[in-house]
């Protein structure tokens, strides 16, 4: 039984130093982001002496006054002694103004800079990585996260520095009157460090519980508003209200285990400070009257001591601070230690702006989170293909058979997972991402419009355009007629998601901004699918103009849409079964002739 405990308490010991390693290099690595901005910071530490050292000098001041006034009779100095206080109290006051700007600077300068790497190393991260993510949980880290990093900077670099000065200045008053009494008080207030210690631990975890569940609360929320004609269609209000209700009630006890730690910080404080005063002026009052020590001295002592339990008490707070702002940055740097899994390969080089060929060549594919390695379990299974330049390939079968992983391969959103995929004559990792993806487009069945402007959305597919060009891709889409039936043309501002538009105003606007980047090869991923008969036949004249001249890689179920394709490949369970044009494919009796058979036939009455 003895060797089971010992075990345990060895187990523990190592998670502690463990936890207190893991704390040291959070901390240092936070004030990495400081580096940059030492000039400033060094001025705030210089003006933070004289801010700090000013309590010290008022308790000095104050005892050495009443000694000369009341025991040394020198009365003149009592019109003297409140000026000066307020000499030394201004002083103080001008020099904390720029302590706290210079240092809430550097705090807010660092937390720019690692919320600007913190997004930019999201948005560096492949598409299999947000499919594996919650939203909320991302949303979480970049604001709720972040704001609490930000608001312990801001108190942690102003307190603890001032704060530190204040109890150095204090501390040397102290040892100046007495230091038999100031060994007694120090003794007794240094306890502090255990309460301190072991709450702080507790904060910690109860705020890393509390920072997780507020992810969780943005998703709930997030899904809720975007998916609301979801909710109200299904009557799913009281399920996403239950939902919500949970997930907050779980926040609320994970907030309230570590205010509950918070809250025990301060009377433990206060009571370590009250025993501390109680014993120094137990001994102090013995040593005035037996004249050990002067009245001056004894005066400069308690009001250092009185003095002394604010810093003190301001410190121990700001563990209260530091522990979720601790816990809330091992979240963030969980996410910049994830490198990317796709990225440039070294020399790669940029992929020249020209018609290209496209080929497969015994590829194989399976989602990086699916352990199996069978080929035969793979999502896409000894694939070859090629595709000229010019030439307009659909790829057609049932729901899951691969179409859309096979497409999604060519912009490289993933790496194949054995045999190779070819652009010209150099394998897709050969070339940069910025360059390959500078020459595809891509429009699909939910296009992702964005809460601006009709002129900015479509812009997007090319940051460099000028209105002309705008406007011509609008045309060219066949935008231009409902684009100035709106109130604002151009600049009507369309709400998110492009809600303000019908489905097949929204097609139109990918359809431009797709015209607008001009790319060589262009990937339809069902792009008409969801509209209605009219809406189909304006995105599909759209479509005939935007795909003259291009590569195109056509992914569709209706397969009216896809019968003048050059090429028609069917796939079935991730595998190549047949390839031809519709002419062909459509009297061979095989898989495309059942496809076709199933969609326009119908039972007779």
């Amino acid at each position: 039984m003895t060797t089971a405990i010992s075990k345990e308490e060895r187990q523990k010991d190592l998670r502690e130093t463990k936890d207190g390693s893991s704390q040291m290099q959070v901390y240092l690595r936070l004030l990495g982001y400081v580096r940059p901005y030492t000039i400033p910071f060094v001025l705030g530490l210089l003006v933070a002496i004289p801010s700090g050292s000013m309590d010290g000098a008022i308790a000095w001041l104050a005892g050495q006054g009443l000694q000369k006034i009341f025991v040394e009779k020198r009365e003149y100095l009592i019109y003297y002694l409140p000026i000066a206080v307020l000499v030394i109290a201004a002083l103080q006051g001008i020099f904390r103004f720029f302590e706290s700007y210079t240092i809430r600077f550097v705090g807010g300068s660092a937390i720019r800079d690692l919320r600007n790497e913190l997004f930019c190393h999201i948005e560096s991260q492949p598409l299999l990585y947000f499919q594996g993510q919650s939203s909320g949980v991302l949303i979480g880290r970049m604001i709720n996260d972040i704001a609490i990093i930000e608001n312990a900077i801001a108190q942690t670099f102003q307190s603890m520095i001032s704060r530190t000065i204040t109890l150095i200045s204090l501390v040397i008053v102290l040892l100046l009157q007495s230091w038999q009494l100031s060994l007694i008080a120090l003794s007794i207030l240094s306890l502090i460090v255990v309460p301190v210690g072991i709450l702080g631990r507790k904060i910690r975890k109860s705020s890393r519980g509390g920072q997780e569940a507020i992810g969780d609360l943005v998703s709930v929320i997030s899904e809720s508003i975007q998916g609301a004609k979801v909710v109200q269609s299904f009557n799913l209000e009281n399920f996403q209200i239950s939902r919500f209700m949970t997930t907050n009630h779980n926040f609320f006890n994970n907030t309230m285990k570590a205010v509950r730690a918070e809250s025990m910080m301060s009377p433990i404080l206060a009571m370590i400070g009250a025993i501390g005063i109680a014993v120094v002026m137990w001994v102090a009052g013995y040593q005035v009257i037996h004249q050990h020590m002067t009245l001056g001295a004894l005066t400069s002592f308690v009001i250092a001591l009185l003095l002394l339990y604010s810093p003190i008490k301001n410190i121990g707070r700001i563990n209260g601070v530091v522990q979720p702002a601790l816990a809330a940055a091992h979240r963030v740097f969980e996410v910049l230690d994830r490198k990317p899994e796709l990225s440039d390969m070294e020399n790669a080089q940029n992929l020249p702006l020209k018609p290209h060929v496209i080929k497969f060549d015994h590829v194989y594919f399976q989602y990086p989170n699916n352990e199996s390695s069978v080929p035969a379990n793979m999502v896409l299974r000894d694939i070859n293909l090629e595709i000229p330049y010019g030439q307009m390939v659909a790829l057609v079968g049932a729901s899951g058979s691969g179409k859309t992983t096979m497409a999604n391969l060519v912009p490289r959103f993933f790496d194949v997972t054995s045999g190779t995929l070819y652009i010209d004559s150099l394998a897709i990792q050969n070339y940069t991402l910025r360059s390959l993806r500078d020459q595809i487009a891509i429009v699909t069945q939910d296009n992702f419009l964005f809460n601006t402007t009709i002129e900015e959305n479509i812009r997007l597919g090319n940051l460099e355009s000028t209105q002309e060009e705008v406007y011509e891709a609008a045309k060219a889409a066949y935008c231009q007629d409902f684009i100035e039936d709106l109130p604002h043309g151009y600049k009507t501002v369309i709400g998110e998601r492009g809600i303000r538009l019908s489905g097949g105003q929204q097609q139109r606007l990918a359809i431009a901004r797709a015209f607008l980047k001009n790319a060589p090869i262009l990937i339809l991923d069902e792009a008409t699918s969801s509209l209605d008969n009219e809406s189909e036949a304006m995105v599909q004249a759209a479509l005939n103009n935007l795909t003259r001249g291009r590569t195109v890689i056509v992914i569709a179920h209706r397969l009216s849409t896809v019968k003048h394709a050059d090429v028609i490949v069917v796939l079935e369970n991730g595998n190549i079964i047949e390839t031809g044009n519709h002419k062909t494919l459509s009297v061979a009796g095989g898989a495309y002739a059942r496809l076709l058979s199933a969609q326009f036939e119908r039972p007779s009455s």
